[in-house]
């Protein structure tokens, strides 16, 4: 077992549940509230909703995958923690596009952000994070970017050892993110099953997929949105059924990657993107019944969304210096 922060205080990981391993609560950019469209309380209704629909569909807990750089708000989780039975733990870290403060730090320094979030807490509120977040995508193809963001993925790394706190990571598969991401966790010296690489049902390449659970990761197949259509959501579908009929159902994690309030994707004029209630129930609505109707029984489906999530966090507590 393992302590695990919420932005309700500290949970034993017996007390999870059925997990949403990556989902957003708010989207963004950082000082995004400087704009003009942000909403504190109409964020803090939204989330509320959305997250008591997909607790009335069977989730315990939801993982908010949004640091500072994406648009996270300490202020909202104080209006939310109250509001909500749901588990939410929220994350540190770095999205895709390193700010240009952090380009100075060395590999200690980024960690040292990180800690002093997870440990004294989010700008001087009593919100802690219990978990670190990364984003590798198309930039990583630019060198000086590139430098940056491994960098940054030290850091994660040291700071995971230390809090023991696992490690989430948004990932672009088409350019196999995930097998660098690993090289380097294991040369920091992490247990792998305390990482997770996320967006791999994205890929259409199940070697790469297969490859991730065969390195011993925790595979995230967090792309289920209501936004693909349904013929892709059937093909996503296929990627869990594979892993699952491959042995790996203990390390495959379910979500969506939506937001509940999010300025990305919003109107052409500006402004905050259509609101969906059940944007966090997806998985439990259609996901999971394909795939029982293909076979997977309910022993599989609580591997995926209990005690992978589970693992990951115990993984990591085991690891604390």
């Amino acid at each position: 077992m393992a302590t695990i922060q919420t932005i309700n205080g500290p949970k034993d990981s017996s007390e999870l549940g059925p997990v949403l391993n990556h989902e957003h609560l708010t989207s963004g950019m950082g000082s995004f509230e400087r704009l003009g469209y942000y909403n504190r309380e109409d964020a803090i209704r939204r989330g509320v909703e959305a997250l008591q629909n997909a607790y009335d569909v069977g989730i315990r807990t939801v993982i908010d995958c949004t640091p500072l750089d994406l648009g996270r708000d300490e202020l909202l989780f104080d209006g939310i923690a109250g509001k909500t039975p749901m588990n939410v733990i929220c994350a540190t870290g770095v999205y895709r596009w390193v700010p240009m403060p952090y380009a100075a730090w060395d590999e200690d320094g980024a960690a040292a952000f990180m800690l002093r979030e997870i440990n004294d807490g989010i700008a001087g509120t009593s919100i802690k994070p219990g978990i670190i977040k990364l984003a590798w995508d198309i930039e990583y193809q630019l060198e000086p970017l590139r430098v940056q963001m491994e960098k940054m993925a030290r850091g994660a790394a040291r700071a995971a050892k230390a809090a023991g706190v696992p490690i989430t990571c948004h990932t672009r598969p088409a350019d196999y993110h995930g097998d660098r991401l690993l090289d380097i966790f294991e040369e920091e010296g992490l247990d792998l099953r305390a990482v997770t690489i996320g967006h791999t049902n994205d890929s259409t390449d199940m070697d790469y997929v297969l490859r991730m659970a065969k390195r011993g990761a925790t595979v995230g197949l967090d792309r289920f949105s209501p936004r693909i259509d349904e013929a892709e959501q059937e093909r996503r579908s296929r990627v869990a059924l594979t892993l699952v009929e491959a042995g790996y159902a203990e390390q495959v994690c379910l979500s969506h990657d939506s937001a509940s309030y999010s300025i990305n994707g919003g109107p052409p004029s500006g402004g905050v993107r259509p609101e969906n209630p059940r944007a966090f129930c997806l998985v439990s609505e259609v996901q999971i019944p394909w795939l029982k109707a293909h076979g997977v029984t309910d022993h599989q489906v609580d591997a995926m969304l209990v005690r992978s999530v589970r693992a990951s966090f115990e993984a990591a507590a085991a690891m604390k210096k």
